[in-house]
């Protein structure tokens, strides 16, 4: 009788060492999705092309919460979409819209870009504007970026433009 709670606690420590070394061959040898989320975000954003896949406005009037929502993908001119877009790691980015009627190919927008420290602002900057986009997401699949504007009468919109691979 004695015996069954040191077989027990043997037991339950076996299994605690047996865990504990399942997850330190995991730290030797970690599974290739684990280190594509530990890209650097520089690296998501260069890694490969981008094409839009959404673009919505939320508008809310000053002092109140109620935010007004519009799905604005589906209503825009195909000049207004980005078909490609490429950040490279030197520093460049290029944009390409969609075909516009008086044009016969879609000419790309080039500029520069940079993260701010936190990785949390994309800075973009087309010769002498530059524009300031907030990054809600960035995985090895999605880009989210965020704009807001002053609409008038005191009113703010909130753009949002969602990029995919």
């Amino acid at each position: 009788m004695k015996k069954i709670p040191l077989f027990l606690g043997v037991a339950v420590a076996a299994f605690a060492l047996a865990s504990c070394e399942k997850e330190l061959e995991e730290v030797k040898n970690p599974s290739k999705s684990s280190s594509v989320s530990l890209l650097a975000k520089p690296d998501l954003l260069t890694s490969g092309s981008w094409h839009q896949t959404g673009l919505t406005v939320g508008t809310t009037a000053e002092g109140t919460a109620q935010v007004t929502t519009s799905d604005l993908f589906a209503h825009a001119r195909p000049s207004m979409l980005v078909v490609l877009a490429t950040y490279k790691s030197d520093g460049t980015y290029s944009l390409t819209r969609g075909v516009q009627p008086d044009r016969p190919a879609a000419q790309p927008a080039t500029g520069q870009w940079r993260l701010n420290a936190a990785a949390d602002s994309l800075i973009l900057t087309q010769d002498d504007k530059t524009r300031r986009l907030a990054v809600e997401e960035l995985t090895s699949s999605t880009l989210r970026l965020t704009q807001t504007e002053d609409a008038g009468n005191g009113k703010v919109s909130l753009y949002t433009t969602v990029f995919s691979r």
